[in-house]
């Protein structure tokens, strides 16, 4: 080999080398811990297979829905494990009103007559009212009594709520109108909850059968919700611990250093989930100056405080007046952007889909019919007046949560449904 190629072959040797070199640089990049993620409840119950949505997955239409007694019972029944044995039961006699669940329910109301050691024995005149919406007080005692905690045994019906809440369920107590999204949210929270043997119910679920031994639940934290009878409804931590902010932030993201940080410890976490009825998109991590990263909802850095020992504590809320907890259904975060949607009345519809706005979002309704249409929530919170061709009217909803609406004049097939996050 002469000289010159001899020189040419070590050049590329090294420029190879280089380039393996990258190369390899850039899979062990790759291989780095992954950023910061957000999960949501209702995410979590369809991976697990809990939620299985109608047709199209548990989806954003899915999750607006009503929660009605049926889905509950069905929920109770995969929980214990009876679902496949009640949808193949052969009745021999069933609720008065089994027709109205659909054909394919009807063996499962008939399964659940013949069972009423199960909890679910209708109504004193035979009826089982399938479609009826279920509160929030009747779905966690059908949770608790799937973990092993009874009605009448091991808490007092009237104190549902309570007792739920002492086992970490509280999210969806003060929910008038339950969607599957609250459905899915409170099915995560029982996952986690003890059983009477010492498991958590999701443990004794995968010894049952009914969740796989290859599942697992999200790690790191979680967001919840707490109720109270001044404050409202504010957000939590996993150990019910309140979470705040700091009016200052807004001025300077590090204004809490030093001993300020001692007595509100950050809120940190590589993963976070949260309910299925809150936006992941207002959730973000911010990096302080000292390099570590904090949660932040809305903009706003969260907090818990050292004086707060108890799950339920609030002692930090308005503390020298900068401090305060968060209530979702009407927090405005960091410099909020107010939004404004358009919902076209044409051809005697407000359109096909849901519509999902931002809490503090105005929603302009417009009417191209000729005919005169106006928009009247269910639940009485907004009211738009008649509109003639071309007329336009404009509602703010401050509030989370979903607004079922119809109108006056069109009452039995003219719907609409916006969701409030």
């Amino acid at each position: 080999m002469t000289t010159k190629r001899l020189m040419m072959f070590m050049f590329l040797a090294v420029l190879l080398t280089g380039l393996l070199s990258s190369v390899i640089g850039v899979s062990a990049a790759d291989q780095s811990p992954a950023s910061a993620s957000v999960t949501t409840d209702a995410e979590t119950a369809a991976k697990l297979g809990l939620l299985l949505g109608d047709g199209n997955g548990v989806n954003e239409p899915y999750l607006s829905k009503q929660t009605t007694r049926m889905q509950a019972a069905i929920i109770s029944l995969r929980l214990n494990g009876n679902l496949k044995e009640a949808m193949a039961f052969t009745p021999a006699s069933n609720f008065k009103d089994a027709d109205k669940a659909g054909k394919s329910n009807e063996p499962i109301l008939a399964f659940l007559k013949q069972h009423s050691e199960l909890g679910w024995s209708g109504n004193p005149d035979g009826t089982f009212h399938p479609n009826d919406p279920i509160s929030s007080q009747q779905l966690y005692k059908v949770l608790l009594e799937n973990i092993g905690f009874h009605s009448g045994s091991e808490f007092a019906y009237s104190d549902t709520l309570t007792f739920a809440a002492s086992k970490g369920m509280a999210s969806i107590a003060a929910v008038n109108l339950l969607t599957n999204a609250h459905l899915a949210t409170a099915l995560i929270e029982a996952l986690v909850v003890p059983t009477l043997q010492g498991d958590s119910l999701f443990v004794a679920l995968q010894q049952k059968g009914v969740l796989p031994q290859s599942a697992v639940l999200p790690q790191g934290k979680r967001i919840q919700l707490t109720s109270h009878k001044e404050l409202g409804t504010y957000l939590t931590d996993n150990n019910g611990k309140t979470l705040y902010y700091f009016a200052k932030d807004a001025d300077n993201i590090n204004a809490c250093q030093g001993q300020c940080l001692v007595n509100w410890p950050i809120f940190q976490s590589d993963e976070l989930q949260i309910p299925a009825f809150l936006n992941k998109a207002d959730f973000s991590t911010i990096t302080r100056a000292d390099g570590t990263k904090q949660w932040a909802y809305k903009g706003y850095p969260l907090y818990t405080f050292i004086q707060d020992k108890q799950p339920g504590d609030v002692l930090g809320q308005n503390a020298n007046k900068v401090w305060f907890v968060i209530d979702p259904s009407t927090f405005k975060g960091m410099a909020a952007e107010v939004k404004t949607y358009q919902i076209d009345i044409k051809q005697f519809s407000f359109g096909t889909e849901p519509l999902t706005v931002e809490a503090g979002s105005k929603i302009t309704f417009t009417n191209y019919d000729e005919m005169e249409h106006n928009a009247v929530a269910f639940d009485g919170s907004f009211k738009v007046p008649m509109l003639k061709t071309g007329e336009s009217y404009t509602i703010t909803l401050d509030k989370t949560g979903t607004y079922s609406y119809f109108c006056e004049l069109h009452k039995s097939f003219m719907t609409g449904t916006i969701i409030v996050k």
